[in-house]
């Protein structure tokens, strides 16, 4: 018998000219996950650390499956999913997920990431939410965190919230691993 593969959702940047810490750490994690365990879903596109992602997924005969916008469509892509606006396709990326792993990005990544948070905090899912830590690129988003907590804005704390945090490749790639076996 066949076993599901579980969608690995992945918010990123599209942005070019990065910090190539970003491109070489994301590129070493994506060829590490195994392509007959996942899925993996993301934005489309093929720039940035999307391109990254998609590029060497594509090489590990993984299956990528892409939520878009008509503003951003690749003609080079074929795209599964696109949409008039960014709701509908963050949307549908949160939708497909069984797991999120959020690498460096902006303002999209940010939002994305705090959505399934909050969907987790609220109980509307209790899906895990993998946060790549690279070159300390979340540090001050976990402080934020930790000073809303003690000012009483949030009251669990994101392990509580199946939230993992890891700057570390390697046991990065093992809490995913044992999530899901």
């Amino acid at each position: 018998m066949k076993q599901v593969k579980n969608n690995l959702t992945i918010f990123c940047s599209s942005k070019e000219n990065l910090n190539n810490i970003y491109y070489s750490s994301v590129e070493n994690i994506i060829k590490k996950i195994n392509p007959n365990e996942f899925n993996i879903v993301y934005g489309g596109g093929n720039s940035g650390i999307m391109g990254i992602v998609r590029n060497t997924w594509i090489s590990l005969g993984g299956t990528i499956i892409s939520s878009n916008i008509d503003k951003f469509i690749d003609n080079k892509i074929k795209d599964d999913y696109i949409f008039d606006n960014i709701i509908d396709r963050q949307k549908k990326l949160v939708e497909l997920g069984d797991a999120y792993l959020i690498l460096p990005g902006g303002y999209g990544t940010h939002y994305e990431m705090l959505e399934v948070i909050t969907k987790n905090d609220i109980n509307e899912a209790a899906k895990p939410v993998f946060i790549y830590n690279i070159n300390g690129i979340f540090d001050n988003f976990i402080i934020q965190i930790e000073i809303l907590i003690k000012e009483g804005f949030i009251t669990r704390d994101l392990k509580k919230l199946n939230v993992f945090i890891e700057c570390d490749e390697c046991k990065l790639l093992e809490i995913i691993n044992n999530y899901f076996n």
